[in-house]
């Protein structure tokens, strides 16, 4: 019975997880389910950028953001943002700054944003953080910045990027789950979740989240994806590997399982 391996985006930075996929003998689709568009406070970032007030720094926690955010810092902002503290949930999203030579700090648990909310409350007295510029795109959740606000740090939120749904063909998955063999989805993002299962019936999606072995990245998209009930769903607080070595053991034990 064939097995299929869906990844919630279209990214290169997959394409080692697809081939090892493939190695395991599973059918890999991935799936371009999100574009991105500027956001209308692009501008206002800019401006801000021009003099942070004192005790300034700067959060993010997608990848899009960061790119977002690297595309529209003039240059003469680099010195700026060489000088603030910068904060990412983890190495993928601080990725687009550090190619720019821009240092950015990582929450070593790399989890998610309740993760890195409470490291940066641990760091605000030793680098002297006040208020956070929280960069963001439309569909992002309030768990960053209400965790700050709750630590009583300051936050002004910049939405520099938009989300746009794209409808790629989700027909194998479909006839997967209806054919009854294994199914297994890496998930990258809350949006993600979101963008699949508008894709999918009402049938496909009750299956997927009943019997879909299902990997989260970050602790964010695991609650997204137990909220909606996904039965499957891998929690990423037990397990401090990379995020390709948590799925293919899960595509492994998946095949165990299905025999």
């Amino acid at each position: 019975m064939s097995a299929l391996f869906v990844i919630a985006r279209d990214d290169s930075m997959d394409l080692a997880l697809a081939a090892e996929a493939e190695r395991l003998c599973w059918s890999v689709l991935r799936l371009p389910l999100l574009a991105t568009e500027p956001g209308p406070d692009r501008g206002r970032l800019v401006d801000w950028l021009r003099k942070p007030p004192h005790g300034a720094s700067i959060a993010w926690t997608s990848r899009r953001a960061a790119q977002a955010l690297a595309e529209i810092a003039p240059p003469r902002s680099r010195d700026v943002l060489a000088r603030l503290p910068l904060f990412a949930v983890g190495e993928e999203s601080a990725a687009p700054m550090r190619d720019a030579g821009i240092d950015v700090e990582v929450c070593p648990e790399g989890r998610g944003a309740a993760s890195l909310a409470e490291w940066m409350v641990r760091r605000r007295e030793a680098l002297q953080i006040a208020r956070v510029a929280f960069l963001h795109g439309d569909k992002a959740l309030p768990t960053l910045p209400d965790a700050l606000r709750a630590a009583k740090l300051e936050v002004e939120p910049f939405e520099i990027y938009r989300t746009r749904f794209l409808t790629p063909d989700v027909g194998a998955i479909d006839a997967a789950l209806e054919a009854g063999g294994p199914v297994s989805v890496a998930f990258l993002s809350p949006s993600g979740v979101e963008a699949l299962e508008r894709l999918l019936s009402p049938k496909a999606v009750a299956t997927l989240r009943a019997s879909a072995e299902v990997v989260p990245r970050g602790e964010t998209t695991y609650e997204a994806l137990a909220t909606r009930g996904y039965r499957r769903a891998r929690s990423p607080l037990a397990d401090t590997r990379a995020f390709d070595a948590i799925a293919l053991e899960a595509l492994q034990s998946r095949q165990r399982t299905a025999r």
